[in-house]
């Protein structure tokens, strides 16, 4: 369904414009999560490839830098899921 043709269904004009609205949200923060994601691998890989390496000296920081990223990519999937069930809830309207 076209802009034009949800626009002329009245009831239905607020709820696309809300979902596509929520999508547009999600998809902004999934951005900055793959980010802060893709900065705490980093850093981590930077952590365990310098030469000052030691892995009983540097255990709790790269500890701290495994944490943060696996809750930046739960948050992750997290939003993708959110999208999925936004994009599934426009697309049932869609089809109405």
């Amino acid at each position: 369904m076209t802009y034009s043709q949800r626009s002329t269904h009245s009831a239905a004009s607020s709820d696309f414009t809300y979902l596509e609205y929520q999508i547009s949200l999600a998809g902004d923060e999934l951005k900055l999560a793959e980010q802060a994601y893709e900065a705490s691998d980093a850093e981590l890989n930077l952590l365990k490839s310098s030469s000052a390496y030691d892995p009983v000296k540097s255990a709790p920081e790269e500890e701290r830098l495994r944490e943060q990223a696996a809750r930046q990519q739960a948050l992750v999937e997290a939003i993708r899921g959110s999208i999925a069930g936004l994009e599934e809830e426009l697309a049932k309207l869609e089809d109405e």
